[in-house]
């Protein structure tokens, strides 16, 4: 059993569980992402739905048995909604594509501050900043192969790779990404990370969806 006392969290997504109940994913400093079951809050005339709302920064208590945590108490620590529009768009955007590749139970304390960085000012900079982020936690920038001006995406693999092409990605702004220098003004750069997050993020569904058939199937 883990206990969990005070740790800084921010609440990706919600959905009714039970009576009173929310659903949570959580994306947490030391335990990274995770699952778990809260109470709302009551008062004499309305429920404190609000504490569990997304871009909140809360301190978290409670413990973890298996897949699902159960939390008994979340303070607000902070508050990083965006603007409505675009800017809260794109901070959801953010909650997506982590949800859709970092795995549960994956501690990433600095992806954990980059996101909240992020969240205070979403806009099209902070996006690509954040998915170079990711894909670097993960693995997944490409390697390049081969030699020439020009590359472009091979994902018929397990791992997506850079072959070299008559036209494509260009050498100079692929070197900077590869080296952690990006140049972050230019299309090839936004179009190749964001190609690279829509492709792993699409596996991953599809790797939960045969899972899910699975465990179904085994219980038959």
């Amino acid at each position: 059993m883990i206990h969990i006392e005070q740790e800084p969290a921010f609440v990706l997504h919600r959905r009714p569980y039970k009576e009173n109940h929310y659903l949570i994913d959580v994306l947490s400093v030391h335990y990274g992402c995770f699952r778990a079951s809260v109470r709302i809050p009551q008062q004499r005339t309305h429920r404190q739905t609000h504490i569990y709302a997304p871009f909140h920064l809360l301190a978290v208590s409670g413990q973890r048995k298996g897949e699902l945590a159960s939390l008994w108490q979340a303070e607000v620590q902070g508050s990083f909604i965006p603007p409505a529009g675009q800017p809260l768009l794109n901070a959801h955007y953010l909650n997506e594509i982590l949800l859709g590749l970092l795995p549960m139970d994956d501690p990433a304390p600095q992806l954990f501050y980059q996101y909240a960085q992020a969240l205070q000012s979403p806009d099209a900079p902070a996006l690509r900043r954040f998915e170079y982020a990711l894909l670097m936690h993960l693995g997944l920038l490409p390697e390049m192969q081969g030699h020439a001006p020009y590359y472009s995406l091979d994902s018929s693999g397990d791992t997506a790779v850079l072959r070299a092409a008559a036209q494509g990605y260009r050498r100079e702004i692929l070197l900077g990404l590869l080296q952690g220098d990006p140049d972050w003004s230019h299309p090839d750069t936004r179009h190749l990370l964001q190609r690279l997050v829509h492709l792993y993020s699409q596996r991953r569904a599809n790797t939960r969806k045969t899972t899910i058939a699975l465990k179904q199937l085994l219980q038959r």
